[in-house]
Parts: structure tokens; sequence; C-alpha cells
């Protein structure tokens, strides 16, 4: 297995951010039947326990990528991707890690007037102005995606001035104005790239597009944010688990 890093400091807990990095492992390297290696060798390698080591497993038995063989060991039974729901993690987050090198690119910072979508998403004042961030942003040298942040500027007064202090913005969030996004909603579609969205991702025009659009919320429940992130097709997959299926009641 190649060497890859937990990064504790992260609020994604431990056992989230191994799996993470399980599957990108499952993904690049092993094939169905394979054979997971041991424990032993996965808690010494990522440092941490084997209780951590035990949890990620018993998600990944439970979601149906490997399954356990008494006596035999831990075998790849399916190479689907699961991104767990249920914890927002920033694109930052997320690339580190899965190991990538990232930077980002024509950043763009700037205070203006909602659009009627923003001011309906964000349930705006009529004279309430956001502050908009505006990023490409590079996994491994490669343009990934168009990343655009609105945010309600006056729950961060002098970030316009001092700009972005961190290549995570929520770590920027978090650090200089104690906020912590609890709660966020996302919308995907799938559509082409306009004419200067494929000269910033570095693709053929029209190419294939992956378009999210999250609100998050604040503790108390208010709307902080508006992301609009528009993806590269051939290079971004989105994992979402599902549990379950919710009973429809019958009225007689």
């Amino acid at each position: 297995m190649s060497k890859s890093f937990i990064d504790k400091k992260s609020k994604l807990p431990l056992y989230k951010q191994l799996k993470i990095l399980l599957m990108r492992y499952i993904e690049e390297n092993l094939s169905e039947g394979d054979s997971l290696p041991i424990e032993s060798e996965i808690e010494k390698l990522y440092g941490v326990s084997r209780a951590t080591v035990r949890k990620t497993i018993d998600e990944l038995v439970s979601e149906g990528v490997v399954k356990r063989i008494q006596g035999k060991g831990t075998f790849i039974q399916s190479k689907k991707i699961v991104q767990t729901a249920g914890a927002i993690t920033s694109w930052t987050e997320e690339m580190r890690l899965r190991g990538k090198e990232i930077h980002t690119d024509n950043t763009l910072l700037l205070e203006l007037e909602p659009s009627q979508k923003i001011r309906e998403e964000l349930k705006l004042s009529p004279n309430e102005k956001v502050i908009c961030l505006k990023r490409t942003r590079y996994s491994d040298g490669e343009p990934i995606a168009i990343m655009i942040n609105y945010m309600r500027g006056k729950f961060i007064p002098g970030f316009l001035e001092k700009g972005l202090q961190r290549e995570s913005l929520y770590e920027t969030l978090e650090e200089e104005y104690n906020i912590r996004l609890e709660k966020a909603y996302e919308r995907i579609q799938a559509r082409v790239a306009t004419d200067l969205e494929a000269v910033e991702l570095q693709i053929p025009p029209e190419s294939a597009l992956l378009h999210l659009t999250r609100v998050s919320y604040l503790k108390d429940g208010t709307p902080f944010e508006l992301v609009e992130m528009s993806n590269r097709g051939d290079r971004y997959h989105y994992h979402i688990e599902l549990n379950g299926r919710n009973k429809i009641k019958h009225i007689n």
C-alpha cells in the first residue's frame, strides 16, 4: 500500500478519513476477489488504532464493498465508491485525504449585489450584499473544478480586505471567524461547459460537467453560503450513500 496521511486536526472522524483512503486504494490497486491488507498493516501504515481500522472495515462490510471470510481474511466484493453522507467537508480537505497536490488559480474576490436566485437561496434582507469568491481548483497540476462561493458579508467583517488566509475557505472561516457550518443541502445536475469554462478547465468546448449547488447553514439554521461548483465530468466522480427506503403511508 502506498503511503497516505490521516489529518488528525481535521473535523472529519478518523474512521471516515481512513474509509476514503482505503476506498481510493481499492479503486486504484485491487480487483474484485483480491484481499485487503491485514488490520495490523493498515493500522501501522496510517497511524491509527486497531479500533479505528475495525470500525472502518465494518462500514465497508456493511456497504458490500468487502467481505470477511473466517480464517482467510477480508476480500474485495465490489469496487463501488461511497462518500458517506452527513459530513460537510471542503474540497481542499477531500483532495488532501486522497494525497493530491492542490493549488488555486484565477482567484476573484469582490462584494456584489446578489441576484434574485442568491437572494432567495440565502433568504437575504432587501439591502444585504454578498461576498463572492471565485476560484479554479487544481489537483496534481490539472484544473478540475471552478468554484464560486457566495457568502453573507455581515458574518465575516474584514474578509474582503484580508482575503483568503488559507487554501481552504472553511478552515479560514473556522479559524478567523469561528463560523462552523452545521448543515447543507446539495443539488447536482449534468450539463455542458460554456466556452469560458472550457478555457479555464482546459477542456474541449461543450465537454460534460457535473454542476453542484450547495446551500450551507449555521448552527441556528441561518443560511450562510451558496456554492456553485462546475466539475470536469471526465475527472470528477460524485458518490452518495443511500440508506434504506422511506415508507409511504397509505390513507384508506
